[in-house]
Formats: C-alpha cells, sequence, structure tokens
C-alpha cells in the first residue's frame, strides 16, 4: 500500500500595500507542521531580475508575477508546500487556490490590514524613504479596496486564515478561522468586518445577534 503523507500546504499572505505583509511573516515565521515555509515575494524577485537582466523595473515586476505563477503552478502540481504574498487586489489567485484545494492542499490565509487607507499612505513613504519601493497614493488606495473585496473570497475557501491589524507598534490577531470554528476579538470591526462577512451572512446575522 502507498503511505499518504501530510497533506502539502499553500500559504496566501496578503494585504494592501504598506500594512507590513514581509515584516508579519518574517517576524511570526510562519511554519507548515515539518518545515520553514518559503513565501514567495513578486518586489524582491522584480527588483532581482531589474539587477541581474538589465530591466527597467516595471518591466522586471511584470516579469516577476508571470514567472512567480508558474512556480506556484508547478508547486501544487507536484504537491509542494508553497506560500505567495499578494497585495490580492484581483482574484488572479483563485484558480489556484481551486486547483490546490482539488489536489489535496490545507490553504492557509494570513491577511494583515490597518484601520485606514492614509496610514497606508504613511506606511508607503516610509518604506520609500528606507530605500523600498513607491506605489502612487491613488493606487494604494484603490487597490485596498479592491483587496477588501477580494478578502471574503479567499476567507471562505481557506481552510485556516489569520487576520491582523498591524495599525500599531505590532500586528495584532484579531480574528481565526480553523476549518468551520471562527474566533474573534472586540477589535474586529468596521471596514475588516464588512469584508470578512460578504460571503457569510448567516454568520454576520448570528453574530449581531449575540451583541
Amino acid at each position: 500500500m502507498i503511505e499518504d503523507f501530510d497533506n502539502p500546504e499553500l500559504w496566501i499572505v496578503a494585504g494592501p500595500n504598506g500594512s507590513g505583509k514581509s515584516t508579519l511573516y518574517s517576524n511570526l515565521v510562519v511554519e507548515s507542521r515539518k518545515e520553514t515555509i518559503l513565501i514567495l515575494n513578486p518586489d524582491k524577485l522584480a527588483k532581482k531580475i531589474a539587477l541581474n537582466e538589465s530591466l527597467e523595473y516595471g518591466d522586471a515586476n511584470r516579469e516577476a508575477v508571470v514567472r512567480i505563477e508558474k512556480w506556484l503552478g508547478s508547486c501544487v502540481e507536484t504537491y509542494q508546500t508553497i506560500g505567495v504574498e499578494t497585495v490580492l487586489s484581483t482574484d488572479k489567485y483563485r484558480k489556484l487556490v481551486v486547483l490546490a484545494k482539488e489536489r489535496g492542499f490545507t490553504i492557509n490565509l494570513a491577511y494583515v490590514f490597518l484601520s485606514n487607507a492614509e496610514l497606508n499612505v504613511e506606511r508607503v513613504k516610509i518604506r520609500v524613504s528606507e530605500g523600498g519601493h513607491d506605489v502612487p497614493e491613488e493606487k494604494i488606495k484603490a487597490r485596498r479596496d479592491r483587496s477588501f473585496h477580494q478578502l471574503s473570497w479567499f476567507f471562505e475557501k481557506a481552510d485556516k486564515a489569520f487576520i491582523f491589524d498591524n495599525s500599531g507598534a505590532v500586528p495584532k490577531q484579531i480574528a481565526t478561522k480553523n476549518d468551520t470554528n471562527f474566533t474573534y476579538s472586540g477589535d474586529l470591526k468596521g471596514e475588516i468586518y464588512e469584508a470578512i462577512f460578504a460571503n457569510y451572512p448567516d454568520l454576520k446575522a448570528t453574530l449581531e445577534s449575540k451583541v
């Protein structure tokens, strides 16, 4: 009989620009049951491509996206645990999540946000002052709205999900999903509350009836 190994995992580390995605998984050390997870970072890959292949940053960024999508697809097809960092401003990773679930992967979502868009803009400015890449203010705000719009679908599909508010000095975990179990703190409110429960009207109604 063929031995069945532990399910591989797909990690989505997501959040609007400037929310602190890289810092979140660097400090918390995202780990599976047996190994530290490789989280693919499109921005870091784009910088390496631009430096080593003499491409303008815009072209390097597009090339990084293409290579990472291929890498992720290959990992899922070969049952390898992998993760990716994303703003989650589009639905491009939905097909990957669906395929990974079909292949028996455990889907994990870590989503980090800030309390308002102006804080996202300010954090990006700080990042730029420290040598990081810039994002125009209008794009930061538009992507934040789109990211919140995408969140509910990915939260629903995830086997495990962790929501962090990074508005303060350190990230604060304010909600957790483990299969069908959902726990949250009183800090889960406003935009992020509405974003999470867009696909959970029954659960939202149940929680609100207890307030």
